[in-house]
């Protein structure tokens, strides 16, 4: 059997488009990924075949993204010195019994020196609204042979696979540019910084942060769902739409209603939320803060000395049906910073409240926010906290 490859009629404009894919998929680059190594692994196993290989193929050079090979093969190529370069354009599968009895494929190095190819498989890996081909899922071996229709159509589902991962790395970008577009806008008020950061353990965050500038108050609110990934990421998300439609309203009104209106959402989800939420008088440096079961708000004074900010209430979800949220109050003097986190952060030491402490001292010895936000984010590569990641500064200078 074998499939004649056919020729584009723009292989200059084919080549730009997959190249433009390929970066905006952000996989050439990103090194070995256990989700594309299990396909090949299969493939090479369930054929017994030399080599399997995923091939992504750029404008003028191919890049093996997974390979499974005894002595495995130079990662990038020019395009066409590869069976796959030379089969980009073909439209399905392409099936070469005995590359040396094949003039298009004879000259190729892989045929002439190692690793001796003789019988080459590829099926073509698409990606995109215009189902781009960009790359393939291909077999090699080194004896002459052949593929029947059932092995062929293994093949073929082997290669819808790596399909579906590619865009599901895709769909993970989309949302990861739709959460960036989430995050709160940078403000300026005179006398005051505010900055802050979110890294969620996966792609969704459970955390949420925002802060405001109404009426010459700074509203500003950090929130953790219980759990982590999509499930915690959605109920997040719910609970920031039910409070920017209330972010005028006093602390306690506005989280008693957002209470009223996901309280059974996460009922149902057997799921709870801590959340503090503050309004801080610019004017005055005066703060009144409802502590949704949160508790994890470090007041870093002027003086040297620091305190906890303690919570009135529980969490969202668990807070006793009809019962007032209380709230708190506090004096931010000049000089003074608030570092409100999620208990991940907490996971960058300890896991106590001492890790606060650690964080403060951290603030204390960098007291710029890009560069306090900068050294926290290398902390947790080097401590993973294994949970999402929120810390919000506010600091009076």
């Amino acid at each position: 059997m074998h499939h004649e490859p056919a020729v584009s009629d723009r292989p200059d404009t084919d080549a730009v488009r997959r190249a433009a894919l390929l970066t905006a998929l952000d996989v050439v680059d990103s090194g070995a990924e256990e989700r594309f190594e299990r396909i090949t692994r299969i493939a090479r196993e369930a054929f017994g075949v030399t080599g399997s290989f995923i091939n992504l193929a750029g404008e003028t050079h191919l890049t093996i993204k997974s390979q499974q090979m005894d002595v495995p093969l130079a990662p990038v190529s020019p395009l066409q010195d590869t069976f796959c370069g030379r089969t980009i354009t073909a439209p399905g599968a392409v099936i070469v019994p005995d590359a040396l009895a094949d003039g298009r494929y004879a000259d190729l190095p892989a045929v002439t020196g190692d690793p001796h190819v003789r019988f080459y498989a590829g099926v073509p890996i698409r990606i995109g609204d215009d189902d781009v081909k960009v790359g393939t899922l291909c077999l090699i071996d080194q004896q002459p042979r052949t593929l029947e229709p059932d092995d062929l159509a293994l093949l073929e589902e082997l290669g819808v696979w790596a399909e579906r991962e590619l865009a599901a790395g895709a769909d993970e970008d989309r949302l990861r540019s739709v959460l960036a577009g989430l995050e709160p806008a940078a403000v300026t008020v005179a006398g005051y910084r505010v900055g802050g950061m979110s890294v969620p353990y996966g792609v969704v965050s459970g955390d949420f942060h925002d802060w405001q500038v109404h009426d010459s108050s700074i509203v500003v609110t950090v929130a953790d769902v219980m759990g982590k990934g999509m499930s915690a990421g959605l109920l997040a998300a719910t609970i920031r739409g039910a409070l920017l439609a209330r972010s005028t309203e006093r602390p306690d009104r506005a989280v008693a209603a957002l209470e009223a209106q996901v309280g059974p959402d996460l009922s149902r989800a057997e799921s709870f939320a801590t959340m503090f939420h503050g309004r801080l008088a610019t004017a005055t440096g005066r703060m009144e803060f409802t502590d949704a079961g949160h508790g994890l708000v470090l007041h870093l004074h002027a003086d040297g000395t620091e305190s906890v900010l303690r919570s009135y209430d529980l969490p969202i979800g668990l807070h006793p049906a009809g019962a007032e949220r209380v709230t708190g109050s506090l004096e931010l003097e000049r000089g003074d910073v608030l570092l409100l986190v999620s208990d991940g952060a907490l996971e960058l030491w300890d896991s106590t409240l001492a890790s606060l402490g650690a964080l403060g001292a951290m603030w204390r010895d960098a007291p710029e926010i890009d560069t306090f936000l900068q050294r926290v984010r290398a902390r947790a590569v080097t401590h993973d906290p294994g949970d999402d990641l929120t810390v919000v500064v506010v600091a009076r200078d």
